[in-house]
């Protein structure tokens, strides 16, 4: 694990491209709530794993919170991990809760709303440029 002496035991912790990186999603999920960027927008982000051919991303949702139409150029999972998420790919709405999981093809069109205060684990398959954040 490569570590600065600048940095805090957090963020050693949390070098996203180490070959084993163990997180604890109900800190992670505190961390990212306390965030400036989720007090001021509906939504954030933050990456947990990086390899390549996978990305992992957990993503928290205010109530409410939109995600607007996009897609991603590989396949993903998401998972639910707190509260109810609606994620629509087409015509099909699913709520996503807690220990539920769906799966999307490449290239489809999808978006997301936070029904309560909730969170997904999004997973990205595919090639990834190493220099992306």
């Amino acid at each position: 694990m490569g570590t600065d002496a600048g940095e805090t035991a957090r963020a050693q912790a949390h070098h996203v491209t180490d070959s084993l990186v163990e997180v604890d999603l109900v800190t992670e999920l505190e961390a990212l709530r306390a965030t400036d960027s989720y007090q001021v927008a509906d939504h954030a982000a933050k990456t947990i794993a990086k390899q390549p051919g996978i990305r992992v991303v957990l993503i928290a949702l205010k109530r409410g919170g939109h995600m607007h139409e996009h897609h991603a150029d590989w396949a993903i999972t998401v998972q639910g991990v707190h509260g109810h998420v609606e994620f629509i790919v087409g015509e099909r709405a699913v709520v996503l809760t807690p220990g539920r999981l769906l799966t999307v093809a490449a290239g489809m069109p999808h978006h997301v709303t936070g029904i309560d205060e909730s969170a997904v684990l999004l997973t990205i398959g595919g090639a990834h440029d190493e220099g992306a954040a």
